[in-house]
C-alpha cells in the first residue's frame, strides 16, 4: 500500500494541508456565507408569513366580530319589527272586533224594535180577529148578526 510507505508521508501531509487550507478557504469564504443567506433569507421570509398570518387573522376576528355585530343588530331589528307588526295586528283586530260588536248591537237595537212592532201590531190583529171570530160563533150559534164593534164595546166597559 503506496499511502503506508514513509517516504511519501512528507508529501502526503504536504498535500492534506493544502487541500485541507483550500477546502476550509472555499468553506469559510464562499459555501458558509452562501448557506448563512439563505438561512437568513428562509428565516425572514417565515418572519414575513408569520408576520402576515397574524395580520391576516386580526382582520379575520375583526371582520368575524363586526359580523356577529351586524348579525345581533339585525336579530334586534326583527324582534322589534315583528313586535311592532304583532301590536299592529292586535290592536287592528280589536278595532275591528269594536266595530263589529257595535254594528251588531245596532242591528240587535232594530231588531228587538222591529220585533216589539210586530208584537203589537199582532197584538192589535189578534183582537181584531178574536172579535171577528166571536162575531162570527155568535151569529152561528144564535142565528142573528152580531157586528165585531159591539164585542169591542163590550171588552171596554169591562
Amino acid at each position: 500500500m503506496p499511502q503506508l510507505d514513509p517516504s511519501t508521508f512528507i508529501s502526503q501531509l504536504f498535500w492534506l494541508g493544502v487541500c485541507f487550507l483550500a477546502l476550509y478557504v472555499i468553506m469559510t469564504y464562499v459555501a458558509v456565507p452562501r448557506i448563512s443567506r439563505i438561512l437568513e433569507k428562509r428565516e425572514e421570509t417565515i418572519l414575513e408569513k408569520v408576520n402576515a398570518a397574524s395580520t391576516y387573522r386580526e382582520r379575520a376576528e375583526d371582520i368575524l366580530a363586526a359580523y356577529e355585530k351586524i348579525i345581533e343588530e339585525s336579530r334586534l331589528q326583527a324582534h322589534d319589527k315583528a313586535k311592532q307588526s304583532a301590536e299592529s295586528i292586535l290592536s287592528d283586530i280589536e278595532q275591528k272586533k269594536k266595530h263589529f260588536i257595535e254594528k251588531m248591537n245596532d242591528r240587535l237595537h232594530v231588531s228587538e224594535q222591529e220585533l216589539y212592532r210586530a208584537r203589537v201590531t199582532a197584538s192589535k190583529d189578534v183582537l181584531s180577529l178574536s172579535h171577528d171570530i166571536a162575531a162570527t160563533l155568535m151569529s152561528k150559534l144564535t142565528g142573528e148578526a152580531f157586528d165585531p164593534e159591539q164585542f169591542k164595546q163590550k171588552r171596554k166597559k169591562v
